[in-house]
C-alpha cells in the first residue's frame, strides 16, 4: 500500500511538474488564447474532435456525411483521433462531464479550451512512464527522472501538441516499446514488447511505422552494443521480437488493416524533387524548432571518463547516430514513408539524450576538475563553432572571436594554474570559464529574441541554470545526496525555464498561436455569424435533409464540420482517392486554390451542382461567379444564399449506361452530359451512345503584354496572358468551359490566375502541395472574349479549348417527373424506397464509393458499383426497390478476425512462455 502512495505522489508530482512546462499557454488560456495552430490546429484538429466525439457518443462508429461529402472516419481519420487511446480516454472524460452537468455539449470553442489539459496530462504520463523506463533501466530515482525531464521537455513535444496534437501521442508509445525491447533483452519475457507493438498500431499507423524504425535502430545499437552482463542471447533475442510483434501486430488487425488500406487510397502526388542526403537543417545547440539538445548533455559528453560506464556510451553513441539523420534528407523521407523530407521523429534524439543524461548523471563520481574544465572548455569552442556557420544566429563575429579566444585562454590559464597548484588560481579560471558559458547562451538569446525583454528573462534565467550548475560539478562533494538533489532541481528548473522561453518564441509569436483566440473562433473569420444566419434560414426552409451548402470560411475546408451543416469540401491528409481524382483528373474541377489534401466547391459549374445534391451556394454580395441556374433566396448584409432552380433528386435511375474509357478523350463537358444522362460505370463491356458533343467554339488568340510562341506565354508585364476573342458568340444565358494545360516553367513561383472574372491560384513547382494537375477547366458567364492572365514569367500553355454549355441537358434532366422516393441516410446506414417506373437498371446516389459499402435491394444482396467517376450504384429491380446500404471500413470483419485469433495465440504463447520461464 505503501508503495502505492509513493507512485500516486510522484504522479501528482508530474502532474504539477507537466502543469509548469506549459505555464506560457496557461498564461495564454487566461488570455483567450488557445494551445492550437491557426493553421492545421484550426482546420483539422478542432474540426475533427468535435465530429468524432458527437459520432461516438451519438453510437456511430465509422462513418459521417458531414466529413467531405461523406466519409469513412474510422479509417479515414485513423492517422489522426479515431483510433488514439489518449483521445478515446478523452472522450470517455468528457461524455461524464457533459452527463453529469458540469460541462455543456462539447464544441470547437470547448474542444480549443481543452488541449492544454490534456497536453498537461499526457507529458505527466510521459514523465511517469520516462522515469519509470529509465528506473527498470537500473538508474537511481533522481538520474532517472533527470532523464525523463530531458526526454518530456524538449522542443518537439510542444511543436507537435500544438500543431498536430496526435503527433505527441508516439512519445508515449515510444516509452512503452523500449521497455517491451529491454524486457526481451533482461528478462527473456516478451509480452509487454507484444502490447506495445498492438497499442501503436491500433492508436496511429503512422507513428507506428515511424517508431518501428526508432526501436529497429535502437534493438540494433543494443544487439551491439550490451549494457548488462548475461543478456538474452542475440537469436532468442531477435525470434522473440519477430514472434511477439507479429502477434502484437495481428492484434491490431482490426484498426491497423483499415487505416493501412485508407492510406493506400489516398491520392497524393509522389515527391517530384532531388533529396539529397546530407544537408545543414537548423542548429540543433541553438535555433531548432524541432529538438535543440540541452547543454548539459553537451557538457556530459565532452566528459571523457564517464565513457568508461557502458550506459552512457551507448546513449551518446545513439544520439550522435541520430544527428547524423537529423542532418539528412534521404533518412527524414525515410521516416516519411520514403516522400518528402518530414523532421517528426527527432523526439528519438531526446530520448537517448535524457537516457545520455541519466548515465552521466549516475556516474558523476568519475569526474574531477580537470574533466570538468575540459568539457566545459570544449563545449564552448563547440557552440562558438555552430554559432559562427549558422547564418541565423547572427552573432557579432568581434564578440565571438573573444568567446572562442577565451575559450583557449581560459585552457592555457587552468594548465598554469594545475602546474602552479594554485586552488584560487583554479577557482577565479573555472568562475571565469563558467561566465564564459553564460556570455555564450547570452549570445544564443540575443539571436533568439524578437519580442522584448518578456521572453529574454525567463530563457536568461535558464542559462544561468546552466552556467551555476557548471560551476558546481567542480565541487568536491558530487556524491554528496544532498548535493545531487540540489543540482537535479536547479536542472529541472533551467529546463522548464528554457521550454517555456522556447514555446513562447518558436510556438506563440513565430507559430502565430497568439491569433488563436476565443474571438477568432466565434468570429467572422471562423464562425461567421452572418454564414450562421443563413445556414438556419436554409435548414428552416428545407423539409428534405439531404442537400449541401457550398461555403467555407477562407481557406478552411473542414468549415462544415466545424458549423455543422453538409458542406461541399475537405481537408485531411487521407481522403477518398475517387473522389480525390473526381477532382484533380476526371472532371478538371477548380477548387479556388490547388493544394493536395483537400477539396472544395466545384467550380461553379451548375451541372455538378445538381449531380451532388449542391442545392444552395453562399458568396459574397460582390462575387460575380455565381453559378448558372441559381437564384438568391436569403440575404444578410455581406452575404447571399443562392437556391439551385435545377435540382435533382438524390435516387436516379439510369437506364443509358457509359463506360469511362469511351470518355477517356472526351471534354470535361460531355463527361459531365453522361452522368446527367445516366450512368457512367468504371468496369463494364456496356456502354451506350454517348450524348451529343458540346459545342465547341472557335476564336483567335490575342496577347497582353505577353508574347505566345509554340505553346509558351512570356508575360512581359506586371500582369499579362492572352485573349481569346471568339468568332461565334454564345447565349446570353450559357456558360463557357474554358480548358487549357497551364505549368509555370519557373520552379520557385506560386501564382495567381484569373479567367475573366474568376480567379484561382497556383503552387509552386518546388512546393511539397503542389497537385501537379496542370489541366485546368475553368466555368465562366458568356462573353465576347476570354482573358487569361497571370504575372510576369515564362508557362506552358497548350490544348485550349472553349466549348458553350447553354445547360439544357441540366434543364431536362430537372424537368423529369420524379419518381417516388423516401431515403433516410443515418451516416453508415442508408435506408431508401425508390418506385422504379422506368425500368432502369442502374439507380445512382451522390455517396463516395468506398469497398466498405455493401447493399441490398428487397432483401437480395446486390454488388456496390463505381459510378460517376467516385460515386456509387446499385443494380435496380423493376418497381418498387426497397434498398439498405450499411457502411463497415474495408476488411472489417476479416481483420476483426485476425484480431481475436492473434489474440487467442498471443494468450496460448504468453502461457507457453511463462511455463518455460517458471
Amino acid at each position: 500500500m505503501h508503495k502505492w502512495y509513493l507512485h500516486l505522489l510522484f504522479a501528482v508530482f508530474c502532474l504539477l511538474l507537466s502543469a509548469c512546462a506549459h505555464a506560457v499557454f496557461l498564461r495564454e488560456l487566461l488570455n483567450d488564447r488557445f494551445m492550437a495552430g491557426p493553421n492545421d490546429g484550426l482546420s483539422q484538429m478542432l474540426p475533427f474532435k468535435k465530429l468524432l466525439y458527437d459520432q461516438y457518443t451519438s453510437g456511430e462508429f465509422f462513418y459521417s456525411s458531414l466529413f467531405g461529402l461523406g466519409g469513412d472516419t474510422y479509417s479515414g481519420l485513423a492517422y489522426y483521433f479515431s483510433t488514439s487511446f489518449v483521445f478515446l480516454l478523452t472522450v470517455i472524460a468528457v461524455f461524464l462531464l457533459e452527463s453529469t452537468g458540469i460541462i455543456g455539449t462539447p464544441d470547437i470553442l470547448f474542444w480549443a479550451h481543452a488541449a492544454v489539459f490534456i497536453n498537461i496530462v499526457r507529458l505527466a504520463a510521459v514523465l511517469f512512464i520516462g522515469t519509470a523506463l529509465f528506473r527498470y533501466m537500473k538508474f537511481g530515482p533522481i538520474p532517472a527522472f533527470l532523464g525523463a525531464c530531458v526526454y518530456a521537455f524538449s522542443n518537439i513535444y510542444f511543436r507537435h501538441a500544438t500543431y498536430w496534437e496526435f503527433f505527441a501521442d508516439a512519445y508515449l508509445w515510444l516509452l512503452l516499446l523500449v521497455f517491451g525491447v529491454e524486457k526481451i533483452l533482461r528478462e527473456k519475457r516478451s509480452v509487454w514488447f507484444m502490447l506495445a507493438v498492438a497499442v501503436s498500431m491500433i492508436d496511429n499507423f503512422y507513428f507506428a511505422y515511424i517508431n518501428f524504425l526508432l526501436v529497429g535502430i535502437y534493438i540494433a545499437f543494443r544487439l551491439l552494443l550490451p549494457l548488462e552482463e548475461n543478456e538474452t542471447p542475440k537469436g532468442t533475442a531477435i525470434s522473440k521480437f519477430l514472434i511477439s510483434g507479429s502477434l502484437g501486430a495481428g492484434i491490431s488487425a482490426v484498426s491497423f488493416i483499415p487505416a493501412v488500406y485508407a492510406y493506400l487510397n489516398n491520392h497524393r502526388p509522389p515527391y517530384a524533387h532531388d533529396i539529397p542526403w546530407f544537408g545543414f537543417i537548423d542548429n540543433i545547440l541553438f535555433t531548432s524548432s524541432f529538438v535543440v539538445l540541452p547543454a548539459l548533455f553537451v557538457l556530459l559528453a565532452f566528459a571523457l571518463p564517464l565513457y568508461g560506464e557502458r550506459k552512457f556510451r551507448f546513449f551518446v553513441f545513439l544520439v550522435l547516430f541520430s544527428v547524423i539523420l537529423h542532418y539528412s534528407p534521404k533518412a527524414a523521407s525515410m521516416f516519411n514513408g520514403f516522400s518528402a523530407p518530414q523532421y517528426r521523429w527527432e523526439y528519438f534524439m531526446a530520448f537517448a539524450a535524457g537516457g545520455a543524461v541519466a548515465a552521466g548523471f549516475s556516474s558523476l563520481n568519475r569526474l574531477t576538475l580537470k574533466h570538468i574544465a575540459v568539457a566545459g572548455g570544449l563545449s564552448l569552442l563547440l557552440y562558438g563553432l555552430l554559432a559562427s556557420i549558422d547564418p541565423e544566429i547572427g552573432v557579432n563575429q568581434l564578440i565571438l572571436s573573444l568567446v572562442i579566444g577565451s575559450a583557449l585562454a581560459l585552457f592555457s590559464a587552468y594548465v598554469w594554474t594545475l602546474q602552479k597548484q594554485s586552488k584560487i588560481g583554479q577557482a577565479a579560471v573555472l568562475f571565469l570559464l563558467a561566465l564564459g558559458i553564460l556570455a555564450s547562451g547570452y549570445q544564443l538569446l540575443l539571436a533568439l529574441m524578437e519580442q522584448g525583454r518578456t521572453v529574454q528573462l525567463p530563457l536568461f534565467l535558464g542559462v544561468i541554470g546552466i552556467a551555476l550548475f557548471t560551476f558546481m560539478l567542480f565541487v568536491k562533494a558530487v556524491c554528496d545526496e544532498v548535493y545531487s538533489k540540489a543540482t537535479a532541481t536547479f536542472l529541472v528548473l533551467t529546463l522548464l525555464f528554457s521550454v517555456n522561453g522556447s514555446e513562447y518564441v518558436l510556438l506563440v509569436i513565430r507559430g502565430e498561436t497568439q491569433t488563436v483566440t476565443e474571438e477568432l473562433i466565434t468570429g467572422p473569420d471562423y464562425s461567421d455569424p452572418e454564414v450562421l444566419g443563413l445556414i438556419g434560414a436554409i435548414y428552416q426552409d428545407e423539409v428534405d435533409p439531404l442537400f449541401r451548402i457550398e461555403w467555407m470560411e477562407g481557406v478552411r475546408n473542414n468549415t462544415p464540420i466545424a458549423l455543422n451543416f453538409h458542406g461541399l469540401s475537405a481537408y485531411s491528409s487521407i481522403l477518398n482517392e475517387q473522389v480525390l481524382q473526381f477532382y484533380l483528373v476526371d472532371l478538371e474541377i477548380d477548387m479556388g486554390r490547388e493544394s493536395v489534401s483537400r477539396y472544395a466547391t466545384l467550380g461553379k459549374r451548375a451541372n455538378l451542382h445538381s449531380l451532388l445534391q449542391g442545392q444552395y451556394s453562399i458568396l459574397s454580395n460582390e462575387d460575380p461567379n455565381v453559378p448558372a441556374g441559381f437564384a438568391a433566396k436569403h440575404e444578410s448584409e455581406h452575404l447571399v444564399a443562392y437556391e439551385n432552380r435545377y435540382p435533382l433528386p438524390f435516387i436516379r435511375p439510369a437506364s443509358a449506361v457509359y463506360s469511362e474509357e469511351a470518355l477517356k478523350t472526351e471534354s470535361v463537358l460531355r463527361r459531365e452530359h453522361a452522368m446527367l444522362t445516366g450512368v457512367v460505370l468504371k468496369d463494364t463491356d456496356i456502354s451506350s451512345p454517348l450524348p451529343p458533343a458540346p459545342k465547341k467554339l472557335a476564336y483567335e488568340l490575342q496577347g497582353e503584354n505577353a508574347v505566345y510562341e509554340n505553346g509558351v506565354l512570356d508575360v512581359a508585364g506586371e500582369t499579362g496572358g492572352l485573349n481569346l476573342l471568339l468568332t461565334e458568340k454564345a447565349a446570353p444565358e450559357s456558360d463557357l468551359y474554358v480548358s487549357f494545360h497551364l505549368e509555370n516553367l519557373a520552379m520557385d513561383a506560386f501564382f495567381p490566375l484569373t479567367v475573366n472574372s474568376y480567379r484561382t491560384t497556383r503552387k509552386a513547382n518546388v512546393s511539397v502541395y503542389k497537385t501537379f494537375a496542370d489541366d485546368l477547366t475553368i466555368r465562366i458567364p458568356a462573353d465576347e472574349s476570354i482573358r487569361i492572365r497571370m504575372p510576369k514569367g515564362l508557362y506552358q500553355l497548350t490544348e485550349l479549348e472553349v466549348f458553350e454549355e447553354p445547360y439544357d441537358v441540366l434543364k431536362t434532366e430537372a424537368a423529369k417527373e420524379q419518381a417516388v422516393q423516401q431515403v433516410q441516410w443515418d451516416n453508415s446506414r442508408l435506408d431508401a424506397e425508390y418506385l422504379n417506373t422506368a425500368n432502369a437498371p442502374y439507380l445512382t446516389m451522390p455517396i463516395p464509393y468506398e469497398i466498405g459499402w455493401t447493399a441490398k435491394v428487397n432483401g437480395k444482396k446486390v454488388d456496390v458499383l463505381e459510378a460517376n467517376y467516385a460515386f456509387l450504384a446499385i443494380p435496380a429491380e423493376n418497381g418498387l426497390n426497397k434498398v439498405s446500404l450499411v457502411y463497415r471500413p474495408p476488411h472489417f470483419y476479416k481483420s476483426l478476425l485476425l484480431s481475436l485469433f492473434s489474440l487467442i495465440a498471443a494468450a496460448t504463447y504468453w502461457c507457453l512462455q511463462k511455463t518455460r520461464n517458471d
